[in-house]
């Protein structure tokens, strides 16, 4: 328990700490005036002054800010600066700076935390390397989205080559694929059971029919645990990190898939699972809860779940590769997560899913810190703190009156009035709905922590 409070204090922290000094950093390039930078809300603990800037840390460690010279009062809900009766100078209001200094200003939070994300996964990419399988076996070929020509690729056969290239690990199979720009797509392969060698050409004349190609080919991935979900079946059966799970029911069990398929399929059943830890068979009696899995479009579909994760192989890249692929990761990372929100709060406007749908999907501190410990434990809290930077820097800049989108909406309306910003008087409203709004979900979110914590 302590080790997980003392890692969410870390990853909250420094999140925190990262997404203010990217608003401080960029109010001193433009000569903004800095009356405050605090690390937690409310009434502040500890704090000492440091030429015109009190820094402060303070009594509610979910969150923090920089007060400006020339904030709106409405925005002061952190009490007045306790420093020296500064004097502000009005030419370094925040106010009255150009309107695309101030747009910097606002972004650079949100943005800070984006180039975090950016940086851990350079690193993880250089230290440990990306997630991969290290296998080019294929056990299954998904008909539906084949592209025609792959009909001759037989399950569970090893890709040896692709167009020549020899492939070990399975990017190496999907990028030799994509990234070819041959008309055609040549596997050799070899079949598990005989070891007969055998070739096919797959027309891949155009990009489309390339990706199309490899992702239809689905990869092998062994039934193993990499990850466990709090709080649910799996943790509580006494399931580890690293268990490999041979049998469900007496059925040997030979990949992940086949593992899956028979978990999603048996909702309140109780199940006999036999696992291997460490070379000793151990069994354990576990009944899947029915959950909410979501989709693509942004629906969910109900499955049983026990809250396990599987596991990757990592391999390290050349420090050159790492940067430039763990940029790319951290874009691509950004586009699903924010294309994940989009579905949902679309989903939810149009009625297709349902707020109680939504709301098993959203968490508070609770829940981000019991992820963060196991995470940690599972030797992946850098890839975790990197996916809750790019959800802070996105949900920062939802168009919500109080958040940096919502000031950044303000700045566009402002841009369509040729100038003329809105009243304060408008802001403020504006600011106390956008408030109720973050409240509101700020109670969703410390619901489900409860509800998760006590079973409610």
């Amino acid at each position: 328990m302590i080790f997980t409070i003392l890692i969410a204090l870390f990853v909250l922290g420094v999140l925190i700490l990262v997404h203010e000094l990217g608003h401080f950093i960029a109010a001193k390039l433009v000569d903004v005036q800095v009356l405050r930078f605090s690390i937690g809300l409310g009434k502040p603990l500890v704090k000492w002054v440091r030429g015109e800037t009190e820094y402060t840390l303070s009594a509610i460690p979910f969150g923090g800010y920089v007060k400006m010279a020339g904030d709106d009062p409405a925005e002061g809900l952190e009490g007045d600066v306790d420093a020296k009766k500064i004097t502000t100078d009005p030419s370094r209001h925040f106010e009255n700076k150009h309107l695309l200094k101030r747009f910097f200003v606002i972004f650079s939070g949100p943005f800070a935390n984006l180039l975090l994300a950016v940086f851990l996964y350079q690193g993880i990419f250089y230290f440990q390397g990306p997630e991969t399988l290290g296998t080019t076996v294929i056990e299954a070929v998904d008909k539906q989205t084949a592209p025609p020509g792959s009909e001759g690729i037989q399950d569970w056969s090893q890709v040896l080559s692709v167009n020549g290239r020899e492939v070990k690990i399975w990017n190496d199979v999907f990028e030799s694929i994509v990234d070819t720009g041959a008309t055609s797509t040549v596997l050799e392969l070899r079949e598990s059971e005989s070891d007969r060698r055998y070739t096919v050409t797959v027309p891949t004349a155009i990009d489309s029919l390339r990706v199309q190609l490899a992702f239809s080919l689905l990869a092998f991935q062994a039934p193993r645990i990499g990850g466990l979900v709090p709080d649910k079946p799996a943790k509580k059966a006494g399931l580890r990190t690293g268990d490999l799970i041979l049998e469900i029911n007496g059925q040997k069990i030979r990949s992940w898939r086949e593992m899956t398929r028979i978990i999603y399929n048996s909702a309140d059943k109780s199940l006999t699972l036999k696992v291997d830890r460490g070379g000793k068979p151990l069994n354990f009696e576990i009944t899947p809860e029915l959950g909410k899995v979501p989709q693509e479009d942004g629906s969910f579909s109900k499955k049983g779940l026990i809250g396990i994760e599987p596991s990757f192989d990592r391999i390290p890249l050349p420090l050159g590769e790492a940067i430039t692929e763990g940029a790319s990761h951290a874009v691509f990372t950004t586009v699903y997560i924010t294309r994940g929100l989009f579905n949902i709060l679309t989903g939810l406007l149009s009625r297709r899913i349902s707020l109680g749908d939504a709301k098993d999907v959203v968490g508070g501190p609770v829940l981000i810190g019991q992820m963060a410990g196991e995470w940690a434990r599972s030797g992946r809290l850098w890839t975790f703190m990197a996916i809750i930077s790019i959800n802070l820097a996105i949900l920062n800049l939802l168009p919500i009156p109080v958040l940096d989108g919502g000031h950044l909406l303000f700045l566009l309306i402002e841009v369509v009035r040729f100038g003329r910003p809105l009243s304060q008087e408008r802001r403020i409203r504006l600011i106390q709905v956008g408030m109720i709004l973050v409240f509101g979900l700020m109670i969703l979110a410390l619901a489900n922590d409860f509800r998760r914590v006590f079973g409610l």
